[in-house]
C-alpha cells in the first residue's frame, strides 16, 4: 500500500503598516508568496488596507510611500481577515523580522476574536541571519548585497516587491539552490547540503510581471506629493 507524501507549504509574508505600534497601529499592505515543497509557485496574496481611521506616521509614509488619501477606497485588514486567513491556513510562515508583523497580525486577530498564529509555526530569518552572521548588519537591504541581490526594484517599501527579495535571501540562507531543504518540527532546519560553486555567481534579478508593474506604477501616480520628488 502506498503512502500520501503531504505536500509541504511555506508562506514568504511581509506587511507595512502606519506605525510601529502593535497596539495601536494597522496593517495597510500584506503580501504572501507560496512554496510548496520548497519550490516558488505562482501563488500569491497581495492587498492594500484601509487604516480604519488611524493616521500613517510621517516615518512610515517616508518608508512605504502610501498615504491615508490613497487608501480610503480599500476595505481594512480587520474587515477583510478571513480572505487572509483563508489563503494562510496552517501553512509555515517565513517572515524577516517576524516578532513585529505576527504582533500585528495578531492583534487584528484579537479584535476580530480570532485564534492567533503561533509563533512555533513561523520562522524568521532575522533571527536565523543573525546566528549565520553575528555581528553584521542583517536587515533586509544588507542581506541582498551580501547574496548580490538587486534593489533595483525597491525605491521603497513594499509588502510584494520585499516578499520577493526575502524569498532570495531565504534561498540563500538555505545555502543556495538546492534540490532538497527538509524541515523539522520546531523550525529546525535539516539540510541535506549540496556544494555550490560561487565565484562566478550571476546577479539575482526580481521577476515581476507586466501587470503587477503596471499596479505598482499606478499606485504611485495616485499618491499626492510622495516624498521621493521633493
Amino acid at each position: 500500500m502506498e503512502t500520501k507524501i503531504k505536500n509541504m507549504r511555506q508562506l514568504i509574508l511581509d506587511t507595512e503598516t502606519t506605525g510601529l505600534d502593535y497596539e495601536n497601529d494597522r496593517i495597510i499592505e500584506c503580501a504572501c508568496l507560496e512554496l510548496v515543497n520548497n519550490q516558488h509557485t505562482e501563488q500569491k496574496f497581495h492587498n492594500y488596507y484601509n487604516p480604519d481611521g488611524v493616521l500613517i506616521s510621517k516615518e512610515s509614509e517616508q518608508i512605504h510611500g502610501l498615504s491615508n488619501s490613497y487608501l480610503t477606497k480599500y476595505k481594512s485588514f480587520d474587515d477583510s481577515i478571513d480572505d487572509f486567513l483563508d489563503f494562510v491556513g496552517d501553512s509555515q510562515l517565513i517572515v524577516h523580522n517576524a516578532q513585529f508583523d505576527i504582533s500585528m497580525i495578531n492583534r487584528a486577530l484579537q479584535r476580530k476574536n480570532k485564534g492567533l498564529i503561533k509563533m512555533s509555526n513561523v520562522l524568521c530569518t532575522l533571527e536565523l541571519s543573525k546566528k549565520k552572521f553575528p555581528g553584521s548588519k542583517n536587515n533586509l537591504n544588507a542581506l541582498c548585497r551580501r547574496f548580490n541581490i538587486s534593489l533595483a526594484s525597491r525605491e521603497k517599501h513594499g509588502a510584494l516587491t520585499d516578499c520577493y527579495l526575502l524569498l532570495r535571501v531565504y534561498i540563500e540562507l538555505m545555502g543556495g539552490k538546492q534540490e532538497n531543504l527538509l524541515f523539522s518540527q520546531g523550525n529546525k532546519v535539516a539540510k541535506e547540503t549540496k556544494k555550490i560553486d560561487f565565484s562566478n555567481r550571476e546577479k539575482i534579478f526580481i521577476d515581476i510581471t507586466e501587470e503587477e508593474k503596471k499596479l505598482h506604477q499606478e499606485m504611485l501616480e495616485k499618491i499626492p506629493n510622495p516624498i521621493w520628488n521633493l
